[in-house]
Order: structure tokens, then sequence, then C-alpha cells
């Protein structure tokens, strides 16, 4: 019957023959790969300040970022956005650095509707692992009339979507996302046997695993540092990041992941409160590395107003000649 579904859902996506590629290889880095997040075509309102490709430039090549997530919403993606975008991944792929492409939507499709959309966006982009799709940011509106437990149908969807987007020959890494704000924190919260799921860990447990014939589909936590990690204050409440823990729970599981949310300051400098979490925090990537295959930090982008508490960007006058801030070089690893 799944097998079925999973066939009938690939259908639906009416494939067309793909340009031929370079075998997917996604070989762990020799340490964690440390980028930003460059937003703008996520923004409410609409995208007129989304990154120009002097904003990839900047952080890529005066910055040192090593990893570029690009939030965008996906009924924004124009035949002129892709084009655009198209561009800018070409010379991030140039640098050797890879681009997460993020559908910042935090809706839940079915699985059909998934499925076309993806096959027909990642298409667009090389295949060769450069590229690497995130299929839906913190994830919710999961309202299935009888699988009612939201986390088991995330990863029954999660499962079909994978198996549909391999199906039409789609071969890039997936990174995927999971209710709750997709927090690190509570990616397994030790379900008792008789309780029903409330984390993704229990329910990968539970539901035979994600199932991923190329063995390129990855976990994706957030993890912000301020009370709740809620990502509203410049506070820190913890002096321990949880990335140790999270890379346990993914290698207890034969896992990987990446973070591509998390944030300990500005470009105007770090709160005395985040000092020992900010060392600890990279500390934890850089001893878990065979896990957790890198971060994006949260904050890029000329978007965002100079008083905005994670904002990465020097002040927007001098965006372009201002030196590289402390804050920065912390977040590039260095």
């Amino acid at each position: 019957m799944i097998r079925k579904l999973i066939l009938t859902i690939a259908m639906l996506a009416t494939p067309v023959a793909a340009a031929p590629s370079a075998p997917v290889t996604h070989a762990g880095p020799t340490g964690p790969l440390f980028g930003a997040n460059l937003s703008g075509a996520e923004a409410r309102g609409g995208d007129a300040v989304r990154p120009s490709l002097d904003d990839w430039k900047g952080y890529i090549e005066r910055h040192g970022f090593r990893l570029i997530r690009y939030p965008f919403k996906d009924d924004r993606m124009t035949p002129a956005r892709i084009a655009e975008l198209q561009v800018n991944v070409a010379y991030a792929r140039s640098r050797g650095v890879r681009v997460i492409l993020d559908n910042h939507t935090y809706r839940w499709d079915a699985p059909a509707k998934a499925i076309a959309f993806w096959t027909g966006f990642a298409r667009k982009f090389p295949d060769d692992g450069s590229v690497l799709l995130d299929l839906v940011n913190e994830p919710r509106g999961f309202n299935d009339p009888v699988l009612t437990n939201d986390w088991d149908q995330w990863l029954r969807d999660s499962n079909l979507i994978i198996a549909g987007l391999r199906a039409n020959g789609i071969r890039h890494p997936i990174l995927l996302e999971y209710p709750q704000w997709s927090a690190t924190f509570r990616f397994k919260k030790r379900e008792g046997p008789n309780k029903a799921c409330e984390s993704a860990g229990c329910a990968i447990d539970r539901g035979g695993g994600l199932k991923d014939p190329l063995g390129l589909t990855f976990i994706n936590g957030h993890r912000y540092f301020d009370k709740g990690s809620s990502g509203t204050s410049k506070d820190c409440t913890t002096t321990v990041s949880g990335f140790a823990t999270f890379a346990d729970h993914l290698r207890e599981r034969g896992l990987k992941g990446y973070i591509t949310e998390s944030a300990l300051g500005s470009h105007y400098g770090v709160k005395g409160s985040c000092a020992a979490v900010a060392v600890e925090a990279i500390a934890a990537l850089r001893a878990n590395s065979d896990v957790l295959l890198g971060i994006t930090w949260w904050g890029g982008g000329r978007i965002w107003p100079e008083s905005y508490l994670f904002k990465i960007d020097p002040p927007k006058a001098a965006r372009f000649t201002a030196p590289t801030s402390t804050y920065v070089k912390q977040l590039t690893g260095r």
C-alpha cells in the first residue's frame, strides 16, 4: 500500500528528463562548515531587499563564510527570481561554498504538493552536493484526520517526500526540519513506552527510521540561547549550547545533521551573558563534526535594521568597506 502511494505521488510530480551531472558526494569536511543565513527573499511584505550578488560576495569573500542558507518563499520564485538565484548559486559554487535552499514558509504541505514543487525547483540547480534542499522551515500545520499525532505524520510524510523526490531523479542532499520549531533540545524527549511520541527522535525510533536510498537526508536543527530559545532577546540564559547532546542523539541513530539557525550576538558585539556559551558552542561543533556537518548563523542580509539584535552585517553605509567584526570572525570559526 505504501509503495503504491509513493509511486502515485511521484507520478503526480510529472517528472521530465534532468541534465546529467556528476555523482553526488557528501563527504564530511575536516571540520564543520561555518556559514550564515542571507535573508531578504523570505521577508514579510515582499522581497525587494533580497540578497544581491554583491551581498553574496561580501559574505563569502570578505567575511569567509563557507556555507550559505538562502531563505525564500516558494510562491515568489518566478522565472526571473530563479534565474537571479542561479547566478548567485553558481558564484558560491565556484568558490567552493555550499548553498542551502530553504523554503521558509513554515507550511507543511501534503507530500504530493511538496514533491511537485521540489522536483521542479531542484532541477534548476546542480545536484553534485553543492546545493542542499531544506524542505520547509520549522514546519507546522500537521492536520491528518487519521494519523493525528504530529510526529508520526511528520515521519510518514517525510519518507513519502524523500521517496518521491528520489523516484523523480532528485539527487540533492535533503535537510529535514521537524515540529516544535526544529529545536535541537526537542529532538528527543525520552518518552516512555506507553506515551505517544512528542519528538522527532521518538517518531524515527518507533516508525522504522528515515529512509533515503541515497543516504543523503540530514536532520536540520535550530537553537537560540535566550529564555525558551525564542530568539527574541540578546541575553543568554545558559552556558551550554546542547550541541553535543544533539550530536549524540543523531549519532545513536546513524544520522547526521546541520544547525541552520542560531545566534550569539551581532556585529556590535556579544553580551557578557553569552560569552561562555559562544565559546562552548563553537567548541562543541568542532568536537562533533563527524555528525554536525555545518551551521548557518542567523541574522545575515541587509534586510535587517541597525537595531536588529542578531544583525551580522555592519552598518548599511559601510557594509562593503567596514572591516570584518570580531563577532563575525567568531561565527566563521576563527
